[in-house]
């Protein structure tokens, strides 16, 4: 592994040379003027303070102002660490509030606005920007929705589990259920032991049905053989959901989940080039749980379960 990175390192490091000679020719200095804007996030709510412990560590919000003269571009993020209130100092002109969101916003559930489209800075002039929280009732419903209940808390990963919109489901016998508690988009009837894939874009949820009959059925009435999280809405059991820090999960001493079986993706896990999964194997059902790392290492990104599939005797 030490003399794959050690190969690899001349590499990894002209791409990044080439990538921050190329990215930075329209980024802006956050003090290059002397027009003042002060830019901060307000109203938070409450339950921002009660989130999983990683996603409130890294938790941030991104604001990008765009001169719409020179289109130089000013990255402003907001944190704790500077109490979700930051001043700049830029040139005199019109710049557009480009960009608002959330870090994680897939695993928080907060859709972010700010109070203006666009502001014109002068001397001696300054202008606040306020960010807040589109839906504060929609992120509460949310943040609710992916506490884990008791039962998700205590069980095994491969129990088949999982908790959606409050109520926990058995993947093993609740697929009509489950089916039903999702809006999936699709019509027709599955051909005898043929497999679809059907999917609820806004929860972030894709289902792998199998038709487990010898005659075509309405896709409504197949098995659930797979499901694929890639926003966090579902509670898997031991309470994981996307979000957590990998080595909460996948992790042989401390991680719930302990060592996975096996990996799959990059070997520079945390370097930010690729994804990486920790794949485990339930040598009793046959069933398969992945987890995606990410490319990163701040936060789990993806998980699929994999039931064993009903083969054509």
């Amino acid at each position: 592994m030490k003399k794959i990175l050690k190969c690899m390192l001349p590499i990894l490091l002209s791409v990044l040379a080439l990538s921050t000679l190329t990215g930075c020719s329209k980024e802006g200095k956050l003090d290059e003027g002397d027009c003042k804007c002060v830019v901060s996030f307000v109203d938070i709510p409450k339950e921002l303070n009660m989130l999983e412990e990683n996603l409130q560590e890294n938790f941030a919000v991104n604001v990008t102002l765009k001169n719409i003269s020179n289109e130089k571009l000013y990255r402003i993020e907001l944190n704790e660490d500077n109490d979700f209130k930051k001043e700049v100092s830029l040139n005199p002109g019109v710049y557009q509030v480009y960009g608002v969101h959330a870090s994680n916003a897939n695993n928080i559930g907060l859709t972010l606005v700010a109070d203006k489209e666009s502001v014109t800075l002068a001397a001696d002039m300054p202008v606040a920007i306020r960010v807040e929280v589109e839906d504060t009732e929609s992120f509460t419903k949310h943040w609710m929705s992916v506490q884990p209940m008791p039962e998700m808390i205590l069980a095994e990963k491969f129990d088949g589990l999982i908790q959606l919109n409050r109520k926990v489901f058995n993947l093993h016998n609740d697929s009509s259920a489950i089916i039903s508690e999702l809006n999936l988009n699709h019509e027709g009837q599955v051909a005898a032991y043929d497999k679809i894939e059907v999917s609820d874009t806004d929860m972030g949820i894709t289902l792998t049905l199998q038709n487990q009959t010898d005659a075509p059925i309405d896709w409504r009435s197949c098995t659930i053989v797979g499901i694929y999280v890639y926003k966090n809405n579902v509670v898997f059991p031991q309470g994981v959901t996307l979000g957590m820090a990998p080595g909460a999960v996948c992790n042989a001493d401390e991680g719930c989940y302990g060592e996975p079986d096996s990996f799959t993706g990059s070997l520079l896990y945390g370097m930010g080039f690729d994804d990486t999964s920790a794949i485990y194997h339930d040598p009793k059902s046959g069933d398969k749980l992945t987890i995606n790392l990410g490319a990163g290492d701040t936060s789990i990104r993806g998980i699929r379960y994999e039931l064993a599939l009903f083969e054509e005797e």
